[in-house]
């Protein structure tokens, strides 16, 4: 329904002013002033009402769309233009006000300096908007809300533009990673592809530099000479002469979330992979990934080359994008409702009026399918039994709906999808593997399948280090605009999660160690050459 505009709340007030006033005093003329006053702003309401009807019927156009970006990779935290044009079919000069997003969480709009946009009859008007996205992974633009001027501009008749735009958000380091540094050196690429041998910080027998002792370092790599001294521990960095093989296994379970404004730790597992990638670019390295959550839920085997490493950051990216029914906490019924309810909001259609229950699945499922027939990403497998759910799963990925994960309560389903990862990391590898998990190891209450898991990679040699992203970093971006109450309640929340995480860790810290493997803490600044140098050689029993 329409409403008043500012212009039209003043009159509002001055007409009921001015009836009053002539009621109270007796003064005829300013009450009958005061009420030709409100008739005329009640009619020029009413002929605001059918305005949004008439641009439907007579087609005003809006269309969207994002002009090319440098490189044509857009990364988080960088301003996106976003360009919108109106058409405008009439006869008359239209006035539409400042435009509202309907955004996916993990995107945000600065406020549009413009006011208002007139259009000319029989014109095309355009104007930019800036988006920020907050994180990598697949964001949607759905639609957005404009007011129409009508009569004298003292009513505002609300209209909705539904048009889906999608915007593919590559991780911080993307623009550095893999493909990119091989094109920029394609001579290097035939020797890094063959695995020839490269000198780099490892187990080798020759000396690299001489750094400050850190925790987790082998006893057996201290340099006692030079250590004694110069009064402090100093250890051997040594040359590996042998292309290494690294696996990220990524924790994507519901405790790495929590945060749709790029401080989640899945964020921050997914930045480390991007970054892993344009290291094992410039190193020679072959590198592999395995996600996990209840389950093993994405594998890349170990390689090397520019569509390998493409291909690995991008099923990093797409832990954020869990749909699988096995790992979502929502039932049927749940599922129906929320596709059905975004074609209602969205297109103003509802699949279940004036027909039966089956009729209505099957009409949504046609509403679906045309709606996503060519998107990318239902190419990409989904696990539910029905076919409809596999469809209505698709959907919600595809248009960025997230659905909610399940928590484990016991901790048993966590501990046996990470001792799978484990396993799915090292596999039947005849070669010596460097395995880096990085987890909060939340909710992992059954820790003998992690441990036998250690014990399997261990019996073969292969090095396994943990990264536990945990601190204030990851308890949430505090509010833009937040009272000093507010924030005392907010540092007291981190304060007693950092707390009980802290223990947490602690104590896996404990249990780690007595099967030889080290676990690191991380906070959202610390680079992945940091954990790859310190994975090269971990602590032994």
């Amino acid at each position: 329904m329409p409403s008043l505009s500012y212009a039209g709340r003043l009159a509002f007030v001055g007409a009921v002013g001015l009836s009053l006033g002539g009621l109270l005093g007796a003064v005829a003329p300013v009450a009958l002033a005061g009420s030709a006053a409100l008739t005329s702003l009640a009619f020029a309401w009413v002929l605001t009402v059918p305005l949004p009807r008439r641009m439907r019927r007579e087609r005003l156009e809006f269309t969207w769309w994002m002009p090319s970006s440098a490189g044509g990779v857009r990364r988080p935290d960088e301003l996106v233009t976003l360009r919108i044009a109106l058409r405008n079919p009439t006869d008359e000069e239209l006035v539409l006000g400042t435009p509202r997003l309907a955004l996916s969480p993990g995107l945000r709009h600065t406020r549009w300096q413009g006011g208002r946009v007139a259009i000319p009859p029989k014109a095309v008007a355009t104007f930019d908007l800036v988006v920020r996205p907050a994180h990598a992974g697949r964001h949607v633009l759905h639609g957005a809300w404009m007011t129409l001027s009508g009569p004298l501009g003292l009513a505002w008749a609300p209209l909705y533009f539904p048009n889906p735009l999608v915007m593919e958000v590559q991780p911080r380091a993307y623009g550095a990673t893999a493909h990119t540094r091989a094109r920029s050196t394609p001579e290097r690429a035939p020797a890094m592809r063959s695995g020839r041998a490269e000198r780099r910080a490892g187990e080798g027998p020759e000396i690299r530099e001489l750094r400050d002792y850190q925790q987790g370092d082998p006893m057996r790599r201290i340099a006692w000479g030079p250590s004694a001294r110069r009064g402090k521990l100093l250890v051997r960095e040594t040359e590996d002469e042998s292309q290494t093989t690294r696996v990220l296994v990524l924790d994507a379970s519901a405790t790495m979330r929590g945060d749709d404004r790029g401080a989640a730790k899945i964020d921050y597992a997914i930045e480390l992979a991007a970054q892993c990638a344009r290291l094992s670019a410039g190193g020679g390295d072959r590198l592999g990934l395995v996600g996990f959550d209840r389950r093993v839920v994405a594998h890349v085997e170990p390689g090397d080359g520019p569509a390998h490493l493409r291909q690995l950051v991008a099923a990093a990216v797409d832990l954020r994008a869990l749909v699988d029914e096995d790992l979502t906490d929502v039932d049927e019924e749940q599922l129906l409702e929320t596709v059905a309810r975004y074609f209602r909001e969205q297109e103003g259609v509802d699949a279940f009026r004036d027909v039966s229950a089956f009729d209505g699945r099957q009409r949504l499922a046609r509403m679906v399918s045309k709606a996503i027939e060519h998107d990318p990403t239902m190419r990409i497998p989904v696990r539910a039994a029905d076919p409809l759910h596999r469809l209505w799963r698709a959907f919600c990925r595809a248009r960025a709906i997230a659905l909610p994960l399940k928590h484990d309560p016991d901790g048993a389903a966590k501990a046996h999808g990470l001792a799978a990862a484990i396993d799915a990391a090292v596999g039947r590898a005849r070669e010596v593997r460097t395995v880096l998990v990085v987890s909060d190891l939340d909710a992992v209450g059954d820790f003998a399948p992690v441990k036998l898991a250690l014990g399997r990679a261990r019996q073969k040699r292969h090095r396994v280090t943990f990264v536990a992203p945990t601190g204030p970093d990851f308890a949430g971006r505090e509010p833009a605009r937040s009272t000093a109450d507010e924030r005392a309640r907010r540092d007291a929340v981190v304060s007693l999660f950092t707390g009980e995480e802290k223990l947490r860790i602690d104590e896996m810290r404990q249990r780690l160690a007595a099967t030889g493997v080290a676990l690191y803490t991380a906070s959202a600044r610390d680079p992945a050459a940091r954990w790859i140098r310190r994975a090269a050689a971990p602590r032994t029993k």
